[in-house]
């Protein structure tokens, strides 16, 4: 691969303008499309880096033809969209000829695809000789690494456990979040998928939670199972058999009651309804009504973390390996302009993307996170301002 390639974003929300203000002075980038259906996001990026290396296109990422245009222009195609227009965006790179990374997947109870049906363009991807590098943000993304990291250097692995944690809190908002409301909304009433004992399994949606200790300044924080794509991935791509996988997250109590009420009325339900003529998914009027993540900038005081803990056999010791990063939401907008949960959510893809460009990854077909070289990946977040911290813990036998 070249030092210097075309990139492009669909979707530019608070994430997709991160990762566009970080590749837009990437030395190795000559040429960055920013296309969205909403041109608020791209302009913005635009104002603030003042580079004429930027291309501002308005797209319907729901249509291939109009994705495959944009592939033309790219090397690479970075979709910053929602998980129900994975498929779409990828069929778009497929004519135009680009590889492409997503940062999600979905789920199929509700129509949107998961890894694997993302699996079933393998074939044609490595016919093209292409790649989909799929679910490559912060969690999933470098959550997958970071386990991968840790089980490399073990004989064998028990558990996996994915944890994220948020201390802010959001004044002024009744019903909100800090990422793509419907992939929020998502994981909260499907039923969470976990893996244990060699076989995947769902438990009621928000009925398991813990009180996870996180390090400092984070401390202890009551997370829940949610429904995401590590419990998916992180069995089968890991590289070793596993006894269990699940993840949690922190939820604010009054979004959980908030998302209970409404999925009781039928509101969350994505069968559409006829409202005057109009085709309509009630859960598409829920999140018309809450706020884009990108209007919450500056508006958020607190830390962010994610961390994965690994339990195995390591040198003939028990072993417990812990991998976090952290950041504060008002460092995250000193830097972009936006907050920590869409900072840390982009670096990995411009880390991700940067790998791509200097031949650091070099792949075909539809892969999952855990085919990118895991140290080498974490050696280059800290340049993004994400810094990876690890603690291991050893038993002592007698």
């Amino acid at each position: 691969m070249a030092n210097e390639m075309d990139a492009a974003i669909i979707g530019c929300g608070g994430v997709g303008q991160c990762i566009a203000q970080d590749l837009v002075k990437n030395d190795r980038i000559q040429h960055l499309i920013l296309a969205d259906v909403n041109l608020k996001g791209p302009q913005s990026v635009k104002r603030r880096s003042k580079s004429d290396k930027i291309e501002i296109l308005k797209v319907d990422a729901s249509d291939p033809s109009q994705v495959a245009q944009v592939a033309e222009k790219a090397d690479m195609v970075v979709n910053g969209t929602v998980p129900a227009l994975n498929l779409k965006i990828m069929e778009g790179c497929l004519k135009g000829g680009a590889n492409y990374l997503d940062m999600a997947s979905g789920d199929q109870e509700f129509g949107h695809p998961m890894f694997e049906d993302q699996e079933k363009y393998d074939k044609k991807f490595k016919d093209a000789g292409i790649f989909a590098l799929c679910s490559m943000g912060i969690d999933p993304g470098a959550s997958n690494l970071f386990a991968k990291r840790a089980a490399d250097r073990m004989e064998s692995v028990d558990y996996v456990k994915v944890r994220d944690a948020d201390t802010s809190h959001l004044e002024g908002y009744e019903f909100a979040t800090y990422f793509s409301p419907d992939a929020m909304i998502e994981e909260c009433i499907r039923d969470p998928l976990y893996y244990e004992n060699g076989k995947w399994k769902r438990m009621p949606s928000l009925s398991t939670s813990e009180v996870y200790s996180f390090p400092d300044p984070v401390g202890p924080m009551k997370v829940y199972m949610t429904d995401h794509e590590e419990s998916e991935l992180v069995p089968r791509f890991i590289g070793k058999r596993i006894k269990r996988c699940d993840f949690m997250i922190t939820l604010d109590g009054k979004f959980i009651e908030y998302v209970e009420f409404l999925k009781k009325l039928g509101l969350l339900s994505f069968d559409h309804v006829n409202i005057r003529g109009m085709e309509v998914a009630p859960i598409e009027v829920v999140i018309a009504t809450m706020p884009r993540p990108d209007d919450l900038a500056g508006k958020l005081e607190g830390t962010c973390c994610v961390l994965t803990e690994v339990s195995g056999r390591m040198e003939n010791q028990d072993t417990v390996i812990k991998t976090w990063t952290y950041m504060s939401h008002e460092e995250a907008y000193k830097l972009s302009g936006i907050h920590a949960t869409a900072f840390q959510t982009a670096m990995p893809v411009a880390v991700a993307v940067d790998m791509f460009a200097s031949g650091d990854i070099s792949l075909k077909g539809v892969k999952s996170p855990e085919a990118v070289d895991p140290v080498k990946f974490c050696a280059k977040l800290p340049e993004k301002n994400i810094p990876v911290h690890e603690e291991i813990t050893r038993r002592v036998e007698e």
